[in-house]
């Protein structure tokens, strides 16, 4: 099987979310970098980025995934569903409790 760059995670936490997503539409993936996040604060930010690869033959069916997750990233916080992270800014859907982009935990306001 030949294997193909489909997307650069900011971390390993992100690269195994988007695993996920694609294991569950029976798509294999190989993650490369995912053990230089344990160096974080050693290492420049690029660096610690991981690199998911698929199968050539799934690629198309992949990007499609990959599409509807940036789209769901970029929804706007007014759904009443999905929360803005106090440290970075990013979006995240309802159910995560910790930020998908910088792994910061969500804040309640009660």
């Amino acid at each position: 099987m030949k294997y193909k760059k489909l997307y650069l995670a900011a971390n390993a936490w992100e690269a195994h979310l988007i695993q996920g997503l694609l294991e569950l539409e029976a798509i294999e993936t190989h993650l490369f970098g995912e053990v230089l996040s344990t160096a974080v604060g050693e290492l420049p930010t690029d660096v610690i980025q991981v690199e998911i690869q698929v199968n050539e033959d799934k690629f198309s069916e992949a990007m499609r995934i990959i599409t509807n997750y940036e789209q769901t990233l970029r929804a706007p916080v007014q759904d009443g569903k999905s929360w803005k992270c106090e440290e970075c800014d990013s979006v995240n859907p309802e159910t995560f409790e910790i930020c998908w982009s910088c792994e910061a935990n969500r804040l309640i306001v009660a």
